[in-house]
């Protein structure tokens, strides 16, 4: 049964839909909804404005309200019955715009657009009717704005069913030459797309003769229903592969009206042009009997155009016609205007960036190599590019950038002026060292570390500055240790970059220096973790002496208080680095001292965990070789799969441990809290009222000056019928939970039942599972 709703039952309607379709079908049916919009969309109570909210529901979800090609059908048939009953008022001129575009997305996405299915050749008609009256010489220049849909949607469907209208090219031509008022864009716009893919279709077609290309521009056929078979556009890539040569009689009138097209086309937007002169572009790659010397006026006009997408068509030209259209002169006109370009204060940040990319991948006339990368133009120089130098004034993605293009500037030429560049941008990162030193935010310390990674990408050759650059990053990380995930990750990334690392291996020394150098005091209060984490990256290289890195760390655990604390993450940090030195490194040298390290943490760490593992370590290191003891740290990398387990993966703290721990989940409980009543705490009974009694607790309460205390006894002890197995024990740790805000947090309590003491504490205190060590 349809329900008839109102306007505001609707707007409530729309909205819940459009926020969570599949939620809302599951309180009515899809078939059910969708009746009762195409039965109030021809209701006279609704109005338009809540009529196009509704029609928006089928563009935006056509499979959703029609699964199948029957129900499209059906749905567009109603729409275009509705469309006919509507009058030619500018009133409900936005409501038919709808309707078009709506009957064209469900046709096209629900497989209806063939030429089998009636309302589909319905649909085109009434298309090419609307775009029959030209100049607005029937329906007025009221209905301009339906001719102009009417245009897209034609277009669009040239877009999804390439060669469609192959065979209406001279009506179409005819309108467009026609056409004088605004809609002529539209009309071009669609004969463009139109002519574009019939000359591709003709080019890959192997039965092209003499006389082909003329048939199809002058073709009065119907449509070309043969092209909805196989949807999908031509590809982009594929038009350099397309080939057609025509006789020159041909190439005359196709050249005739390539030029009239593009002598109006000043009288397009600046999208719309770039988008004629795209298509243009791909029919001249494909004729090659077309010079493409037609284009040589449009670039004295483009030259000197402002917008981006105009802009974007002449670098489209350079790359498909390099020398045929473009002299070395006309080269380096461009290669400047770009340079110009690329810094025009009236520009957007993103524009300069684009100008910028568009110079490091220039389409050469002769390249050098065929090399898809990022390559400087050949007649792009140090003295054209100086005005782009970076500054402290400029913004993180412009500084890099401009970093980026003027390195591989200074790379490729010679001479004074490349060395004096190279100094330059000493002097640059100096000057950002300086920012990041004094009042560095996360986003200037995050560009510190990327400028000096792409002064190491690109000058790791000259040693002077490579070895500054060493001593400026160990004085910012000095000065705030935090920033050890930066160093870190810096470390990694130029190792990667080097075939030599010798830079990486020189900042790893020159930290490790830094760090073991420190005092007691200056390491506890620096944030010892941060310098724990980067003495675990500098304990995987292996041709770095660990022996002074091992010294450190057993002083900092006898003379300090670090094992007292008993703080997880510190020990945590400590042990990454001994597995990082069990694994990468020789331990002849390193057995003794990182032996009595492991030892005096498993002796003395108040922490249970430190103490397991590295109980663990210690056996690993005393009971096996170099290389089993490798094989079982190896640390499985992330994102693969493997059926071993590593051992590894319980010991670093960026690992999920959860996965890999041996913990079980008991069925049964195994344990009992068992409440202890003392008869001594009891009162007689009173023969006051229990209000009386409260009033009385709790002024004395509030009267006293020490916190009140309850003690409650409780005996834990083993439930009935537990198995043999979890009688030997070696810790119980008991939690107590907060019910509400009148308990005061409760330490974590933890009993250490040694083996030694386990019949003592038999029946007594006891946990539910056994050691594995």
């Amino acid at each position: 049964m349809v329900i008839q709703r109102n306007g505001a039952t609707w707007s409530q309607q729309l909205s819940s839909f459009r926020s969570n379709p599949t939620h809302f079908l599951l309180n009515t049916t899809a078939e059910s909804f969708r009746g009762e919009l195409l039965q109030d969309l021809q209701s006279d109570k609704i109005s338009e404005q809540l009529k196009m909210s509704m029609l928006m529901l089928f563009m935006e979800f056509p499979t959703l309200l029609c699964p199948d090609q029957k129900t499209g059908e059906h749905v567009a048939e109603v729409l275009i019955t509705i469309f006919a009953q509507l009058s030619d008022s500018s009133r409900l001129m936005t409501l038919k715009h709808h309707l078009l575009v709506s009957m064209e997305t469900l046709l096209i996405t629900t497989d209806n657009f063939s030429l089998s299915v009636k309302v589909s050749c319905d649909f085109v008609s009434l298309l090419m009717q609307i775009i029959a009256d030209l100049n607005d010489k029937k329906l007025g220049a009221g209905q301009r704005p339906l001719r102009i849909t009417a245009c897209e949607c034609l277009r669009e469907l040239e877009n999804c069913y390439p060669g469609f209208l192959s065979q209406r090219l001279e009506l179409l031509y005819s309108m467009q030459q026609q056409e004088v008022t605004c809609a002529h864009q539209s009309y071009t716009l669609l004969y463009s797309v139109a002519l574009k893919n019939a000359v591709q279709h003709l080019a890959q077609s192997k039965c092209a003769s003499d006389g082909s290309l003329k048939k199809v521009l002058s073709s009065k056929e119907d449509f070309s229903w043969s092209s909805t078979e196989s949807v999908g556009n031509m590809s982009v890539m594929g038009v350099e592969q397309f080939l057609l040569l025509p006789s020159n009689g041909e190439t005359k009138e196709l050249k005739s009206i390539l030029a009239l097209i593009l002598e109006d086309s000043y009288l397009l937007t600046s999208v719309s042009q770039s988008q004629l002169l795209w298509q243009l572009i791909q029919i001249v790659a494909v004729v090659r009997t077309l010079s493409p010397i037609i284009f040589k006026s449009q670039l004295v006009r483009l030259f000197g155009t402002m917008d981006v997408s105009l802009f974007h068509s002449i670098l489209q030209m350079k790359g498909f016609f390099t020398d045929s259209l473009f002299t070395a002169e006309d080269e380096y006109v461009l290669l400047k205007r770009l340079v110009g370009m690329a810094q025009h204060p009236l520009l957007s940040t993103q524009v300069k960036l684009f100008y910028i990319d568009c110079l490091l991948h220039f389409p050469e006339n002769r390249p050098l190599n065929s090399n898809t990368e990022e390559n400087l133009p050949v007649l792009l120089t140090v003295k054209m590019t100086a005005s782009l130098f970076p500054t402290v004034f400029n913004d993180s993605s412009t500084m890099l950038s401009r970093q980026n293009l003027l390195s591989l500037v200074y790379l490729e030429n010679e001479g004074p002026e490349a060395e004096a560049g190279i100094g330059y941008f000493v002097d640059h990162l100096l000057s950002v060292h300086k920012i990041v030193t004094e009042h560095g935010n996360r986003e200037i310390t995050s560009l510190f570390f990327r400028v000096v990674y792409l002064f190491v990408r690109y000058f790791n050759y000259c040693e002077k500055q490579m070895e500054d650059l060493i001593q400026t990053v160990v004085d910012v990380y000095k000065k705030n240790s935090a920033l050890a995930p930066y160093l870190i990750n810096l470390m990694n990334e130029t190792q990667k970059l080097l075939d030599v690392p010798s830079w990486s291996m020189s900042l790893s020394m020159a930290l490790q220096k830094l760090i073991v150098n420190l005092q007691f005091q200056d390491f506890v209060l620096q944030m010892p973790v941060c310098h724990l984490k980067v003495l675990a990256r500098i304990a995987k290289e292996h041709l770095i002496p660990q022996t002074e890195t091992i010294r450190f760390l057993s002083n900092i655990a006898l003379h300090t208080n670090l094992c007292d604390l008993g703080d997880w993450r510190t020990g945590n940090a400590v042990l990454t680095v001994c597995k990082n030195l069990l694994q990468h490194q020789k331990l002849d040298l390193l057995f003794t001292d990182l032996a009595d390290l492991l030892q005096h943490l498993l002796l003395h760490f108040q922490d249970i965990d430190i103490q397991d593992r590295a109980r663990f370590y210690y056996t690993l290191l005393t009971n096996l070789s170099s290389e089993k003891l490798t094989g079982i740290l190896s640390t499985v990398p992330a994102g693969t799969q493997t059926k071993t387990r590593s051992w590894s993966s319980i010991m670093a703290d960026n690992e999920n441990i959860s996965t890999h721990l041996t913990v079980h989940t008991m069925e049964q409980p195994v344990l009992h809290m068992h409440r202890v009543l003392d008869s001594s705490a009891f009162l007689p009974l009173l023969q006051a009222s229990v209000n009386t009694c409260c009033e009385e607790y709790y002024q004395q309460l509030a009267n006293s000056k020490s916190s009140s205390r309850l003690t409650l006894k409780y005996h834990l002890t083993f439930a009935e019928n537990v198995k043999t197995q979890y009688h030997k024990l070696f810790c119980v740790v008991l939690q107590l939970e907060l019910s509400d805000t009148n308990y005061e947090p409760n330490n974590l309590l933890e009993w250490a039942l040694w083996q030694e003491a386990r019949n003592v504490f038999r029946g007594v205190s006891t946990a539910a599972t056994e050691s594995n060590t």
